[in-house]
């Protein structure tokens, strides 16, 4: 019997082959394994650059709007924890991220985590060994936000990536990564 490869992982690859020809661009094999890895990218960027930290940008709790709640399978109004950080190596920043967490999916250690210490929710999600299952949604290229610019310092295009972090059959994080398309070209 012969093989013939999964669905999911044949469109990724057709899409990163879109995005090249869309925008006369070649995509590295580094930024072709960070947009497709099937998680976080922490322990990616720790093999690449030795131990990355990360920064919060902005941390707080919210009720989830409508479009919010969509991404979730959630009710509007519901809490979430509205988080934006960077991940940096010696203050470069390498990875944004932006992420909605419905804080009533988290186990009570889980939301002290995310409240009281500053990881990376991929080291979350290690450190209290929870069994998840990671869907991308979209990868894609677009023009930075004011924040991007300023962050990296650059007005160049954005490789973005969205994905969903489900356990127990709920999603339990969205998130939306971004980073100059210069970077990981090695």
């Amino acid at each position: 019997m012969r093989f013939k490869g999964n669905v999911i992982e044949n469109k990724l690859r057709d899409r990163i082959m879109e995005l090249e020809e869309e925008y006369g661009t070649e995509i590295s094999t580094t930024q072709k394994i960070l947009l497709c890895e099937h998680g976080p990218l922490t322990t990616l960027l720790d093999v690449l650059y030795g131990e990355v930290y990360l920064f919060i940008l902005d941390q707080h709790l919210e009720e989830a709007d409508e479009e919010i709640a969509e991404l979730l399978q959630m009710d509007a109004g519901d809490e979430i924890d509205y988080r934006e950080v960077i991940v940096h190596k010696n203050g470069r920043p390498l990875v944004y991220t932006l992420s909605y967490i419905p804080t009533s999916r988290c186990s009570e250690e889980i939301f002290e985590d995310l409240m009281n210490e500053r990881l990376t929710t991929g080291r979350i999600i290690d450190k209290n060994v929870i069994e998840t299952f990671i869907t991308i949604k979209n990868i894609s290229i677009e023009k930075p936000s004011p924040t991007l610019k300023e962050l990296f310092k650059t007005d160049e295009c954005m490789l973005c990536r969205e994905y969903i972090i489900t356990h127990n059959k709920e999603i339990g994080i969205w998130t939306k990564e971004a980073y100059p398309l210069s970077y990981f070209k090695v």
